[in-house]
């Protein structure tokens, strides 16, 4: 397409996208009726095979495959769901979910790992309604630390906060196990003094940039059109805080459930004009190596 000429020779080689979801086409088409009903526009409405090929159309090479339970006895489920279109779909990071009211969450996981090749696990407790220091994800948490799986996670506020989210619930779990990769969605918005912190005190912490960088005047045109509500998208951070972090931020587009093009995640990120060794790093370089020990 003429925008992906406008981008590096580079990134040829290939994005890695850290923040994409797959769900089964119903499942996937109830989600999009609960966006839009709160005027939250949906670019991609496909089916998931099709939503994987346009990705690949749009020079990713690999993309995670980010699904949640919203209730007790639906994970095991969504895994075996995972597990096969992980099976079927070139350039797929399976990844699990678990919610802690199930039982055999561990035995469950490490089937998954041994048999299927699961990278990590998602959680997304601003819908699954627990709290993610809660005692009884402990085991799932050092397991992942044992087999140096990744635990990627929604802990911030953004866009809204209920009781179960915010930095205070999750910092716990890094104090518990201070070596466990993790990869905190969204940047930790709207925490993100506080995931920053994270950062530099924990050796394994990444943050993905999902939703975050977009142009506000992009964002302004789609509020105004009732394509998105009126929610804060950060776009702003202090440069020598992203070239600090340049070793730990992964790219992520929150696909499909995003109101603008695809192209506009990737623009969003060249337009930091911060240099082609930092975007070479966010987006394959720092994924490639967090992945490569998570295999």
């Amino acid at each position: 397409m003429d925008e992906q000429a406008r981008r590096p020779a580079y990134l040829e080689r290939g994005i890695i996208d850290m923040h994409a979801h797959f769900f089964p086409e119903k499942l996937f088409s109830s989600i999009w009726r609960w966006f839009g009903d709160r005027c939250w526009h949906i670019s991609y409405q496909y089916p998931p095979a099709e939503l994987a090929r346009r990705l690949r159309d749009e020079g990713v090479t690999r993309f995670v495959t980010y699904n949640y339970a919203h209730k007790a006895g639906m994970a095991a489920a969504l895994n075996e769901w995972t597990a096969a279109f992980a099976r079927r779909e070139e350039g797929a990071l399976p990844f699990a979910t678990v919610v802690p009211q199930d039982e055999g969450n561990v035995a469950m996981l490490e089937n998954l790992f041994e048999r299927h090749g699961f990278l990590g696990i998602k959680l997304q407790p601003l819908v699954s309604d627990f709290f993610l220091c809660d005692e009884r994800m402990m085991d799932v948490y050092r397991l992942l630390l044992e087999r140096g799986k990744i635990l990627a996670v929604h802990a911030g506020t953004a866009p809204v906060a209920n009781e179960f989210v915010g930095a205070d619930h999750f910092e716990p779990v890094l104090e518990r196990l201070p070596e466990l990769k993790v990869v905190v969605a969204h940047m930790g918005a709207f925490e993100f003094d506080r995931f920053f912190g994270m950062v530099r005190d924990y050796p394994n912490v990444y943050l993905d940039t999902s939703v975050n960088f977009i142009d506000p005047r992009l964002i302004a045109s789609l509020v105004s059109q009732g394509k998105f509500p009126p929610l804060e998208v950060p776009s702003v951070f202090d440069e020598g805080v992203l070239l600090e972090f340049a070793d730990r931020l992964l790219f992520g587009s929150d696909f499909p459930n995003i109101p603008y093009t695809y192209e506009d995640c990737v623009q969003s990120i060249l337009a930091l004009d911060l240099g082609e060794e930092f975007n070479r790093k966010l987006f394959f370089e720092n994924a490639e190596s967090l992945l490569r020990g998570a295999a």
